[in-house]
């Protein structure tokens, strides 16, 4: 049977947060989101709205002569409306393209959130058949190009920086699983927040510890109102802490005798 070392046995310098240097860099320069403001695309959805509109309209003005009080509402042998297949219009494919085209035109304006997804992947955690893949800076929903959140990809981002251990995972929830637990939130750690709707993410919100401020935690951290900013969240919100170990090297050094 496996030897186990009691948690609040466990050895961690907690003095020193280099990746934090590279946290209040990124702050600095006031990277946000920015929309992919493309007047060729704006114009283009805008045409297709007045047409599906247009298009709307003359349907209802054609069923007006297909029956009624007056006509009877039998229809004839050649009506499309007995037949399901002629009578469902087919999907309109442009909206889906423009939505690829906003989601590239959003990549390109924003390269600086771009960066923090290289090498991060998905969480084979929440992939029924244990899948991970490569996750993109923007993707397509509902016909519009949207920046995919990136909370995660910061703090991944910033740890590689300072060569300090990372997890790779783009899902804010799967830094609770990564690390040492800190029982008590020191400068630099990584604090996890639940899902709310402030958060925008079904798993919730990852960033770095800065300070407690009455019943308030304040977190250094991407997408934090769509931008790197120092942001409040509730006490009550916080998931848990962790401090980047590879935990296996300090079980093994705090077994040697040797202050991790």
């Amino acid at each position: 049977m496996a030897d186990f070392i009691k948690s609040d046995e466990i050895k961690v310098d907690t003095s020193k947060a280099p990746w934090m240097e590279f946290a209040k860099a990124e702050l600095g320069k006031k990277i946000r989101e920015l929309a992919a403001d493309d007047a060729f695309i704006t114009s283009l959805r805008g045409a297709l709205a007045l047409d599906a509109r247009m298009r709307e309209a003359e349907r209802t003005l054609a069923g007006l002569g297909q029956g009624g009080p007056l006509l009877g509402g039998k229809a004839g042998a050649m009506d499309p409306s007995r037949y399901s297949l002629g009578a469902r219009p087919l999907r309109d494919p442009m909206p889906g393209v423009l939505g690829g085209m906003e989601a590239s035109r959003l990549d390109q304006r924003n390269p600086e959130i771009g960066k923090y997804f290289s090498g991060v992947k998905s969480d084979p955690i929440y992939d029924k058949k244990g899948r991970s893949y490569d996750i993109a800076p923007t993707y397509v929903s509902a016909d519009r190009g949207r920046i995919t959140a990136w909370c995660a990809a910061f703090v991944d981002w910033c740890l590689k920086q300072a060569d300090a251990p990372h997890l790779g995972y783009a899902t804010a929830k799967s830094w609770l699983d990564f690390g040492t637990p800190v029982a008590h939130p020191v400068y630099g750690c990584i604090t996890v927040i639940k899902p709310s709707s402030s958060t925008g993410s079904t798993t919730g919100h990852v960033g770095f510890f800065v300070e407690s401020r009455g019943s308030n935690v304040v977190l250094l951290g991407g997408n934090q109102g769509d931008a790197v900013t120092e942001d409040r969240f509730k006490q009550s919100t916080v998931l848990g802490h962790r401090w980047p170990t590879r935990i296996n090297q300090y079980l093994l050094a705090d077994r040697a005798g040797v202050a991790a």
